[in-house]
């Protein structure tokens, strides 16, 4: 019984200080992403292909291209989650943050997740609706809006088009989130394993540049 009152009073010590010191991890900043989002959706003049060339080739100039991956047709794959399903591609992922590019241009609809991350959706192209419990009437976000879920928080959204997405806080624990509709419903192996492949890639990558 002392043993376990002991491990009772340090674990969630532990986990304090261990989640109070994530920020001092964090490569990317909101306020900048969506200032670069909104000068490339001005560059791209409501072509989604360059709004996106212009974007990473700028995420590329500001925080450097060990960080920022490029935009290679290959790494491209679904994400099937909370009942939405759109594509994506990795531009950054580590312990601590990700970096997406996520949509489609057919429309969907689903549950976000409740996460131990912070998440910032900019509109790239389209519209975002989103949801939350109590509310009568949904929050609209176009082009160059920053749609801002904390994490603990979850939401129900409606997405026809895409957006930049960043998550900061605890990225492994988003993972079973994003795997699991694999299993109970689409069955989709392959694309499994490219997003299983695709993201350890990414974190081992980041971790042997210090990056966590």
């Amino acid at each position: 019984m002392r043993t376990l009152y002991i491990l009772g009073l340090i674990v969630p010590l532990i986990c304090y200080l261990l989640d109070s010191s994530l920020p001092k991890f964090y490569k990317f900043d909101p306020v900048k992403l969506q200032a670069l989002s909104k000068a490339s959706i001005e560059a791209g003049a409501g072509n989604t292909t360059v709004i996106f060339e212009h974007l990473v080739a700028a995420l590329q100039e500001e925080y450097g291209t060990q960080h920022v991956n490029g935009l290679e047709k290959e790494k491209w794959f679904f994400n099937n989650a909370g009942g939405a399903m759109g594509a994506m591609i990795i531009l950054h992922a580590s312990i601590t943050e990700y970096l997406i590019l996520f949509g489609t241009p057919l429309g969907t609809e689903g549950h976000s997740g409740v996460h131990l991350a912070h998440d910032y959706f900019t509109i790239l192209s389209g519209e975002q609706m989103r949801l939350d419990a109590g509310d009568i009437e949904p929050r609209v976000y176009r082009p160059g809006d920053q749609n801002y879920l904390p994490r603990g928080v979850g939401t129900q959204y409606v997405l026809n088009g895409w957006a930049l997405e960043l998550a900061q806080g605890w990225i492994p624990s988003m993972l079973p989130f994003g795997f699991l509709d694999t299993f109970t419903s689409t069955m989709d192996i392959a694309n499994l394993w490219k997003t299983v492949y695709l993201t350890g890639v990414n974190i081992v990558g980041q971790l042997m540049l210090g990056k966590f």
